[in-house]
C-alpha cells in the first residue's frame, strides 16, 4: 500500500519581507488533508530577527521537523507559500487574522484542500500495543546479503525467546511500497507488535527493513515482487546459516504483497515448511486495484456516475500499462491518452474524473514502472497451485484493498486445486486490512484507529504456527 511518504530532517527556512508579517503567525497551525487517508498535518511558524522560519509535522505518521527550502508571506493579501521539497510538497493559503485561520491548498501532486487553524498544542497518537523494553526474549540487530545480486544487504531485528528450543522461525515480510523492518505505516508498527507477541509465544522472528530503505541497500524502485522474494529466500537462508538458534521448523509470514511474496519465495525454496498469508491476494494485480479503487471510492461516498467514469479510466491506464515493460513506453502512452481525453472529453466528463490541463501527467508515476508492470499481470493462482507446504490464509471482513471473499476464495480454490491438504483460511470478523476493528474498513480510518493488530487476530495465527505438526 502507497501513500504520503514523510521524512525527519532537522532543518529550516526563512523568508525575506519577515519585518511585515503579523506576529500572531508565529505558532502551531494545524489542519488536515485526504489523500484517500486523512492525515493531520502542522505548519510550525518561528519568527526571529525579523525572518520566518518553517517546519512541517506529520503527527499522524509520527514525522516532525520536515524542513521547508522557503516561505513567503505577501503583504496586502496575507497569501504564504511554503514550498517543502524533501516530499515533493507544497502549501498555498490566505491568513484571515479575524478567524486564526489559513485556508489555501496542500500540493503533493494533485492539490488538497486544507485550512489550518492556530492551536496550543496537537495531540500525539496513542499506540497502546507498542512493547517498552525491556523485553522478555533476546532482541539482536543483523544484516545478511542476498547473494543473488550484489548490491543487496538486508537489515533486521531478530528476536529470540528464552530457552533452549527447538523454535518455530517466521521471516516477516512487508507489504508494497518501500516499507521498513516494523511496517511502520501512519503511526502504527504492525511488525514491530506481531513480532513481539509471537517472540513472547515462544517464537523466533526475524523482520527486516525493505531493501533500499532504512539501514538496507540496493533499489527498491527498480525491483519486482519477484526481486522481493528473492529478498525473503535470503533471509531463510541467513536463519538457516545460524546453527546457534535451534531451529525446528521455518516460514514465512507476508503481509499484502507479502502475502505475494511467501508463496514465490516457497515454491523455490524447499527450506519453508510453512507460510502465513496476511491479506494475500488470490486473485490477479489487475483485478485487485480495479477492485479496491472501486470499494474505497465508494466508503468514501463517491457517487455513482463519478464511480463509472473513472473505472473506465483506471481500466485503460491499466492496459496500457499491463501490454509495456518498458516503464518510459508505459509513461510516454499514458501522456499521449491523458492528453487526448482531456482534448476530446466535455467538461462535464472531466469534472467527473476530477481532471484538468494540469492532470495530463496524472497516474505516470504511479503506473509507469517495473513493479506495478509486474504486478498487475502477476496471477498468484498457478504458484499457489504448486504449494504443497501447511498454508493459513487470513482475512479481515473490511479489507477494502484485499477484499477477503474474492482473496480467500480464490487461495482456497487454488491449493484445493493443486491437491493441497494442509491450508486453513480465516476471515475476522470487523477487522480491516492492517487487521485492525474498523467501522468501515476505509485507509481514513488507519491512522485513528488506537489498535495496531488485532490480539485475537495474533492469537489465532500463532496458535496455528505452533500446532503445526
Amino acid at each position: 500500500m502507497r501513500t504520503l511518504c514523510l521524512s525527519i530532517c532537522l532543518l529550516l527556512s526563512a523568508t525575506a519581507f519577515s519585518q511585515q508579517i503579523p506576529a500572531d503567525l508565529e505558532g502551531k497551525w494545524l489542519g488536515k488533508i485526504n489523500a484517500g487517508i486523512e492525515l493531520r498535518l502542522v505548519l510550525n511558524f518561528t519568527i526571529h530577527n525579523d525572518s520566518l522560519f518553517t517546519t512541517l509535522d506529520s503527527p499522524d505518521q509520527g514525522v516532525n521537523d520536515i524542513p521547508t527550502s522557503s516561505t513567503t508571506y505577501t503583504a496586502g493579501s496575507n497569501e504564504i507559500q511554503v514550498e517543502i521539497p524533501l516530499i515533493k510538497a507544497q502549501f498555498k493559503g490566505v491568513y484571515t487574522a479575524a478567524t486564526q485561520s489559513i485556508s489555501g491548498v496542500f500540493i503533493q501532486g494533485a492539490p488538497m484542500p486544507m485550512t489550518l487553524t492556530k492551536v496550543t498544542e496537537v495531540k500525539g497518537i496513542v499506540r497502546p500495543q507498542e512493547p517498552v523494553k525491556p523485553y522478555p526474549y533476546k532482541e539482536e540487530e543483523v544484516t545478511f546479503k542476498n547473494k543473488q545480486t550484489n548490491d543487496v544487504t538486508l537489515a533486521g531485528t531478530l528476536t529470540i525467546p528464552e530457552g533452549k528450543g527447538p523454535f518455530t522461525a517466521v521471516i516477516l515480510v512487508t507489504g508494497s511500497g518501500p516499507q521498513d523492518r516494523n511496517e511502520a505505516l501512519l503511526g502504527h508498527k504492525p511488525f514491530l507488535v506481531l513480532s513481539d507477541y509471537f517472540t513472547r509465544k515462544g517464537i523466533i522472528v526475524l523482520r527486516y527493513d525493505d531493501r533500499g530503505v532504512a539501514q538496507s541497500t540496493g533499489d527498491h524502485e527498480t525491483a519486482t515482487t519477484a526481486d522481493f522474494a528473492s529478498d525473503a529466500n535470503a533471509a531463510v537462508d541467513y536463519l538457516l546459516s545460524r546453527k546457534d538458534l535451534n531451529i525446528g521448523k521455518i516460514g514465512i509470514a507476508g503481509h499484502s504483497e507479502g502475502g505475494v511474496i511467501a508463496p514465490l519465495a516457497a515454491s523455490k525454496n524447499k527450506q519453508i515448511d510453512f507460510i502465513v498469508l496476511l491479506a494475500g491476494t488470490g486473485i490477479p494485480g489487475d483485478s485487485i486495484l480495479n477492485l479496491q479503487a472501486d470499494l474505497i471510492a465508494r466508503a468514501m461516498g463517491a457517487p455513482e456516475d463519478a464511480l463509472q467514469a473513472t473505472e473506465k479510466y483506471r481500466r485503460d491506464i491499466i492496459n496500457i500499462a499491463k501490454a509495456n515493460d518498458d516503464p518510459a513506453m508505459i509513461k510516454s502512452a499514458i501522456i499521449d491518452y491523458n492528453k487526448n481525453l482531456i482534448k476530446n472529453s466535455s467538461a462535464e466528463y472531466l469534472n467527473l474524473l476530477s481532471m484538468t490541463e494540469t492532470d495530463t501527467l496524472a497516474a505516470v508515476n504511479f503506473y509507469a514502472n517495473a513493479w506495478m508492470h509486474y504486478f498487475l499481470n502477476y496471477d498468484p493462482q498457478p504458484t499457489l497451485r504448486k504449494l504443497k507446504i501447511p498454508v493459513l490464509a487470513v482475512n479481515g471482513t473490511h479489507d477494502l484493498q484485499v477484499p477477503y471473499k474474492e482473496n480467500l476464495s480464490a487461495i482456497e480454490a487454488a491449493l484445493k486445486e493443486g491437491k493441497n491438504k494442509q491450508y486453513s483460511t480465516m476471515a475476522f470478523d470487523g477487522l480491516n486490512h492492517l487487521f485492525q476493528q474498523s467501522a468501515t474498513g476505509s485507509p481514513s480510518e488507519y491512522s485513528h484507529i488506537e489498535e495496531t493488530f488485532n490480539e485475537q487476530a495474533m492469537e489465532a495465527i500463532a496458535t496455528w504456527i505452533l500446532t503445526l505438526k
